[in-house]
């Protein structure tokens, strides 16, 4: 959902992604890269393929009228908003350092796995996910929601 806004968008994005990775598999070789590689590589794909026919719709209506959960509407409608700032926030960014970061911190993968998924060092990993929350902070203090990078992030503006 991270990458698409939506369950039914990723949902349909997860069945693409399949029968892809279905269709590619004769062509598959073991070039010493995790077999996940591959598969990421035709995730990423698909995800940037479907990005380019569409983009998300995203209604704060119907965020409220349709929260995740039952118990707290206003919790939840503060959450939906939040993330839909950061999902603009972060749609603002290269695509490099919106993997990089979707990689690490929704995906929850390690440097050396997101290098070995990109094809990157993890050195070159930490330097694009550096330059990635950087450039996220900017982009969040010019969108006047700097205090949601600071919540999201435990930081404080003043570093």
């Amino acid at each position: 959902m991270s990458r698409t806004g939506a369950k039914h968008e990723a949902e349909d994005l997860v069945a693409d992604v399949f029968i892809r990775a279905m269709q590619a598999l004769d062509r598959y070789e073991d070039r010493g890269l995790p077999f996940v590689a591959f598969l990421f590589r035709i995730a990423r794909n698909a995800a940037i393929d479907r990005t380019r026919r569409t983009r998300p719709d995203m209604s704060i209506d119907e965020l409220v009228n349709h929260p995740e959960s039952g118990q707290n509407v206003e919790a939840d409608a503060a959450r939906s908003i939040e993330r839909e700032v950061l999902f603009n926030a972060m749609s603002k960014l290269k695509p490099d350092y919106r993997e990089v970061l979707l990689l690490r911190f929704v995906e929850g993968y390690g440097a050396a796995d997101v290098g070995r998924m990109t094809g990157r060092s993890e050195g070159a990993v930490r330097t694009l996910q550096h330059r990635a929350i950087d450039r996220l902070r900017k982009e969040l203090d010019r969108m006047g929601e700097l205090s949601l990078f600071e919540r999201v992030s435990g930081e404080d503006a003043a570093e």
